[in-house]
């Protein structure tokens, strides 16, 4: 039986402190809204509430009525804790239907007609109903195909989120921080913690990381059967895989810190965000049953557009197809990285107005100093 509002706000305010807003947990049935322009709906969240609080115990998962973009993992008096904040969720619905939004992002989709060349983010806009604050509420393009994506691109973005913190519980993460630090809050600052630490954070991460691909991974047929229950639309297998890379970088886009250089690598425990959704992504794509899923509509894209294959050939100076006419290991990896590096870029194009070409191994200094370490 898990937690209800009130035990939660216990739990929390003896962390946050009695000072803070009140209500200070959100119920999800209350902060969402049901529609069909693709809002992240009540029930997933709350399926997702009562499969976590049943994955860690006797704890309780919580969405946090703040405005900050974060997440964390914690346990305080022998309760495992799982918080989302408000502002996170909010980051990331708006990031996924403004993508939508865009004509440069999945031509092939949808009325095209519905979106827009140049777009901002101030063009999608979070609302909340007039009469019930909590209510959360989103217009976005008009196509329900292309909204429909969005809302599933940012139900991968939230599940990906609330998993990696379920990860530093199962994989002792959180009571190894107590025993051995002193500490109870995973992004406790680390300005004064050892070198030994750094390193077994740097670690604890990508074990958190691992985990949320595995679970996510795990729920995908879950997640669509929800669905095609609100949604009325039949998705494929490699369809929902190709999603996860938009979903990710969205992720990595909402991360409150950026480390980009060797020295700020070597200090934090946090690798450079793109490298971490880069290796995630690949990891994802090795997986055997996700390959036998995604391989064939790669290779039918190579064997049916020769003159792309050709270009594919020259600009990166590997061979698509080995002596059996399979596409090569090399081809499947580069396409991969290429879909990530695109849609990093398009992002930047739209939040950042960046419009230098940006890929997931523009910094080379810091790509070979993970490989390094972690070899």
């Amino acid at each position: 039986m898990g937690k209800n509002s009130s035990e939660k706000e216990k739990i929390l305010r003896s962390f946050f402190g009695e000072h803070e807003s009140s209500p200070l947990v959100l119920e999800p049935d209350k902060f969402f809204l049901l529609k069909k322009n693709g809002i992240l709906d009540a029930d997933v969240m709350l399926q997702l509430q009562s499969e976590v609080e049943s994955m860690i115990g006797d704890g309780c998962f919580a969405l946090i009525d703040r405005e900050e973009v974060n997440a964390f993992a914690m346990e305080k008096d022998g309760i495992p804790v799982i918080a989302l904040y408000a502002g996170a969720v909010k980051k990331i619905l708006c990031a996924a239907s403004v993508l939508m939004l865009s004509d440069a992002f999945l031509p092939e989709v949808g009325d095209m007609a519905a979106c827009y060349h140049d777009i901002s983010s101030d063009m999608c806009t979070l609302k909340t109903n007039d009469e019930k604050d909590s209510v959360l509420k989103m217009t976005v393009s008009g196509d329900p195909c292309r909204e429909n994506l969005g809302y599933m691109i940012a139900c991968l973005a939230i599940h990906f989120v609330v998993y990696h913190e379920v990860g530093h519980h199962e994989n002792g993460h959180v009571k190894k921080l107590k025993e051995k630090y002193n500490l109870y809050y995973s992004e406790t600052p680390y300005t004064w913690i050892s070198d030994e630490y750094l390193e077994e954070r740097k670690r604890m991460e990508l074990e958190a990381d691992m985990y949320a691909v595995d679970m996510l991974i795990e729920k995908i047929d879950s997640l669509m059967e929800s669905w095609s229950k609100y949604l009325d639309m039949d998705i494929t297998y490699s369809e929902m895989f190709q999603l996860i890379v938009p979903a990710l970088v969205i992720v990595k886009e909402s991360l409150p810190t950026e480390v980009s250089r060797v020295e700020e690598i070597e200090k934090s425990y946090y690798l450079p965000n793109i490298i971490r959704i880069s290796i995630i992504v690949m990891v994802i794509a090795s997986q055997p049953h996700i390959k036998n899923v995604v391989y064939p509509d790669i290779l039918e894209l190579f064997t049916e557009n020769e003159e792309f294959r050709v270009q594919f050939e020259e600009l990166y100076g590997i061979k698509v197809f080995d002596d059996n006419s399979q596409l090569t290991k090399e081809a499947y990896e580069k396409y991969y990285s290429l879909m990530i590096a695109d849609t990093e870029q398009l992002y930047a194009d739209i939040f950042v107005g960046n419009h230098l070409r940006t890929t997931f191994l523009s910094d080379v200094k810091a790509m070979n100093w993970f490989l390094y370490q972690y070899k």
